[in-house]
């Protein structure tokens, strides 16, 4: 079957640049994965993520 474990909405910048914003989540990873994709000069592009900071399995 198929699985979905993400998806990206389209979003312009406060400075009109457009990106997609995504957001990656599984059951196998401890917290969501949130994600700025920007298409950079020359055709390259940038992926920038974090996730959240929070107590993940620590004692």
């Amino acid at each position: 079957g198929r699985a979905e474990i993400g998806a990206a909405w389209k979003k312009t910048s406060n400075e009109g640049r457009d990106y997609l914003s995504v957001k990656l989540d599984d059951p196998s990873l401890p917290a969501p994965i949130l994600a700025n994709l920007f298409e950079m000069e020359g055709g390259e592009f940038e992926l920038i993520w974090s996730r959240p900071n929070g107590n993940r399995g620590r004692e």
